[in-house]
């Protein structure tokens, strides 16, 4: 069998964390290690259950840190906003990294922001930051906007932003077309990518914001 440095056994994660069979899972109940982070593989020995490496030892990590302070359910809401998202939110999404100026054009209400809401926004400013034009950047804002249960398994999502050439009557023009696929992406050969984004990184990034970290 091919190895792979990126991802670990479920057994390699126990013994290194010295956690539990059952508080693994009864975390993964929570929400606070997402479902999609369970990887079912086959082994010499049989199917086997694998994790990417760096997330899920930084979580458990983090869990085991901030447990005796916090109640599990209130640790959602720090470490996998996403898994409850109604209940988390801003009230002033500019003042947030992955947003901040490039966002000011694409808020559409004033006040609180869900965690959705702030993601959406997030995606919208970063294709802004990548060359996509304001108008643009509403379109994928409106797109995530429109999706909030994907965030609760954002893992292997792409959000694209492309260019459809359309022809009608004889005049050619350009299309912003904005999508939400797992990857690979499979689309239509007159699109042209344009910005493409780790749904997953997005999510990453504001939940590192509301809780006032920083990536290193």
């Amino acid at each position: 069998m091919d190895t792979d440095d990126t991802m670990i056994p479920k057994k390699e994660v126990l013994h290194a964390t010295g956690i539990s069979y059952g508080q693994l899972y009864r975390w993964k109940r929570l929400g606070l290690i997402p479902e999609a982070w369970f990887v079912r593989r086959s082994t010499f020995t049989g199917q086997e259950t694998f994790f990417p490496r760096d997330k899920i030892l930084k979580r458990i990590e983090d869990i085991l840190r901030l447990k005796d302070d916090h109640p599990l359910e209130e640790l959602v809401r720090l470490l996998a906003p996403e898994a409850v998202p109604a209940a988390v939110g801003h009230p002033d999404p500019l003042a947030l990294p992955p947003i901040g100026k490039e966002g000011k054009g694409l808020l559409w209400k004033e006040g609180e922001h869900t965690f959705p809401e702030l993601v959406a926004l997030a995606c919208g400013a970063e294709a802004v930051r990548r060359g996509a034009l304001p108008a643009e950047g509403r379109l994928v804002v409106e797109l995530v906007r429109a999706l909030p249960d994907a965030l609760r398994a954002p893992t292997g999502l792409a959000v694209v932003l492309a260019e459809k050439g359309i022809e009608r009557e004889g005049i050619a023009f350009r299309a912003p077309v904005a999508v939400l696929a797992r990857e690979p992406l499979a689309l239509d050969g007159e699109c042209r990518v344009k910005v493409k984004l780790d749904l997953e990184r997005v999510v990453e990034e504001v939940q590192l914001a509301l809780g006032g970290g920083e990536r290193g």
